[in-house]
């Protein structure tokens, strides 16, 4: 008889976290939602991140630990656990945060009740590396204003993300592995086409993160313009171009 295959499989690519990963996994673990596994890929860690995956390994079987053979980078590390991933819902995470008890069981029962809505994000409390809080997100909660600027740290962060991956296509789901890619707008780009994206109102993640917007968005405009120009010719992708443009002098979303 096969195992029972868990709803959601959070995927959680990992390099150099040793520091902070012990706090992640706790708080994934101590989740209200039991019906999860842990996809944890360490991507050539030179700390003690391996380790400590290996120490969690033993104590919860939902844990499922690789090592990549070299350093590939996160996109390549994402692809490796989606083809590993069992679940119908995907959950993003990000070695350095931890989670609510509630974030999966909230995402899940969302993502369940609403069919039309291919993915849904959280609110942030954003901390520094003693876990003081610096700030907290305020995301826009509805799919119109996503639409108009899919953009990491601007209409939400994706990796506090979950989608239902029953209403996609089954290979659509891909991390650009260019090193010019913009990670998580060429996929939030992809899931418009099937659905809705909303952001929950809730706080439902710890995100040791500087500010996303000013890493993600200035850093590759050329790219994301890129990006903008080929969605609209193969997903139809029409947002509305003052909205888009916007996005380039936006301040940062985190408030003290």
């Amino acid at each position: 008889m096969q195992p029972k295959k868990p709803s959601v499989s959070v995927l959680l690519p990992v390099h150099n976290v040793g520091h902070y990963l012990a706090a992640c996994l706790d708080s994934l673990l101590d989740s209200t939602y039991e019906d999860f596994e842990i996809i944890a890929i360490d991507d050539f860690s030179r700390d003690d991140t391996w380790k400590i995956l290996k120490i969690y390994k033993q104590l919860d079987n939902r844990i499922r630990i690789y090592r990549n053979v070299k350093h590939y980078g996160k996109a390549i590390t994402l692809n490796r656990a989606l083809k590993k991933a069992k679940g119908h819902l995907l959950a993003l995470m990000d070695g350095k945060d931890m989670v609510y008890k509630n974030r999966l069981k909230k995402q899940a029962t969302y993502l369940q009740n609403n069919p039309q809505v291919v993915a849904v994000g959280t609110q942030c409390t954003f901390i520094n590396s003693i876990g003081r809080s610096t700030g907290k997100s305020a995301f826009p909660q509805h799919t119109e204003t996503i639409y108009h600027r899919p953009l990491h740290g601007i209409a939400l962060d994706f990796e506090t993300i979950m989608i239902n991956k029953t209403v996609l296509p089954k290979d659509l789901l891909y991390f650009n592995t260019s090193e010019s890619a913009v990670l998580y707008s060429d996929i939030t780009m992809k899931l418009l086409q099937f659905g809705n994206i909303i952001n929950l109102p809730h706080f439902l993640q710890y995100r040791r993160t500087e500010n996303p917007h000013r890493k993600t968005t200035f850093k590759k405009i050329p790219s994301l313009i890129k990006l903008w120009i080929q969605s609209m010719d193969t997903y139809e992708y029409r947002p509305n171009l003052r909205s888009f443009l916007n996005t380039f002098r936006s301040p940062d979303l985190s408030t003290q």
